[in-house]
């Protein structure tokens, strides 16, 4: 009786810190932003001055994360590319909890859009049978939200927002930047340039990012870096490519840290840069190195957080067991 008596306190003290419920349980995405109209964040009890460790523990074996998504309230979401699994990490909780269960399929890119409470992510069809999806999910029930998918061949690969509400995600087989438009039913085609395109096989268009009147699209197989302007109407303007003055590796994530200054994901090379954007050009400067296999990257407090994702295991490159738990790294940037 005691210990039940104890859980049920520590259920209220979580319940009136974080919510048990949220007040858009379930439904659209666009019934979640009529709950919202003002798009204004709604701030946790001390969420910004929790603090998480060096790094997030995953100790579930087989997991292989890729995405990773970060809450303003602090909560950390992780994307299992082997079953389709997510976890979630709450500030101040010691250990990571379920939050999806496995779909079978596998998450990639995710991002959290905080005014609606809303999870967006990639969830893929390896064996390319199924069109991949990008789906929402009610970020603190798990509750889905919506599902578009994309042609039957493409590969999502990586979610961003911009400030009117629309979702772009990188199709890194088809060489094209798809855009659910808000209130739109569908994915389009926003923008797209031969230069997108990959050799058959290889994964092309990976991390996208979006900061101000642009969009940024890093290329995996080549290094690449482009600017997709976006135009007064929201349609996709001018592609540049920029000019890192050192070499990129295979980028996979990328993030802004603030204005003008992305993130960048070196996966092949287990890197972490920082580039410095200046007109077509980039300063580059290298954070970390040593990760293993790392995907993506989230900020919380002021660092980055990068998912190692061992995928040189479970692609079968090292045919050795990966190392359990998994871990999302902390890069201090301070």
């Amino acid at each position: 009786m005691f210990g039940t008596a104890r859980r049920r306190a520590a259920m209220l003290v979580v319940c009136s810190l974080w919510g048990c419920t949220g007040d858009v349980a379930k439904g659209s995405v666009p019934e979640a932003r009529a709950a919202n109209p003002t798009g204004t964040v709604e701030a946790s009890l001390g969420g910004a001055n929790l603090r998480y460790p060096d790094k997030l523990r995953i100790p579930l074996k087989n997991f292989f994360p890729e995405g990773v998504a970060h809450a303003a309230d602090g909560t950390f979401y992780v994307g299992s590319y082997s079953d389709g699994r997510v976890v979630r990490q709450r500030p101040g909780w010691p250990f990571v909890e379920p939050f999806l269960p496995a779909s079978g399929r596998a998450i990639a890119g995710m991002k959290v859009e905080d005014a609606t409470r809303t999870l967006w992510l990639c969830e893929l069809d390896l064996t390319q049978a199924t069109p991949d999806n990008l789906k929402a999910y009610d970020s603190r029930t798990g509750a889905a939200r919506g599902a578009w998918p994309l042609p039957l061949g493409g590969g999502c690969n990586d979610v961003a927002l911009d400030a009117q509400g629309n979702v772009y995600v990188t199709d890194t087989y088809l060489g094209v930047v798809r855009r659910l438009k808000r209130g739109g039913s569908a994915l389009e085609a926003w923008a797209t340039d031969p230069a997108f395109m990959a050799p058959p096989g290889w994964p092309g268009l990976n991390g996208v990012a979006w900061d101000g009147g642009a969009l940024y699209v890093a290329k995996y197989d080549s290094g690449e870096l482009f600017r997709i302007a976006i135009q007064a109407g929201g349609a996709a303007g001018a592609i540049t490519k920029l000019v890192p003055n050192a070499p990129i590796g295979m980028p996979d994530g990328i993030l802004f840290q603030s204005p003008g200054v992305l993130l960048v994901v070196d996966n092949d090379n287990g890197k972490f840069l920082k580039l410095e954007l200046s007109g077509d050009t980039a300063a580059v400067t290298l954070l970390a190195t040593g990760l293993d296999n790392p995907t993506t990257v989230a900020l919380h407090d002021g660092d980055a957080f990068v998912v190692e994702s061992q995928f040189d295991h479970f692609f079968g490159i090292d045919r050795t067991p990966a190392d359990v738990p998994f871990v999302v790294t902390r890069i201090w940037l301070r």
